[in-house]
């Protein structure tokens, strides 16, 4: 009966064992596979926030459209244009 019992209790553990190192290393949905697609989200959520943090400091186009002080803004802001008597300076990050 102790055989018996030892007997399916290391067969239980191989099954086990195999079936965690089929499921982590060899399927299709690996580790790996999983570190990669998190990778992919956490670089698509930063692109995300710095898009709606770059649309959100836009100005809208019905208030440039009423205000020319405005527009220079952009223009000098965005398109880094000047006037003919200044110089500009753009800082690169």
């Amino acid at each position: 009966m102790k055989k018996n019992k030892r007997f399916f209790l290391i067969l239980y553990v191989s099954t086990v064992a195999l079936f965690a190192i089929y499921i982590f290393f060899l399927s299709k949905n690996n580790i790996w596979k999983h570190r990669e697609l998190n990778q992919t989200i956490k670089f698509l959520d930063e692109n995300i926030a710095n898009v709606k943090n770059q649309v959100s400091n836009d100005y809208t186009f019905d208030e440039m459209k009423n205000d020319a002080n405005l527009i220079e803004q952009y223009v000098r802001e965005q398109l880094n244009m000047q006037r003919d008597n200044e110089d500009v300076f753009i800082v690169v990050y």
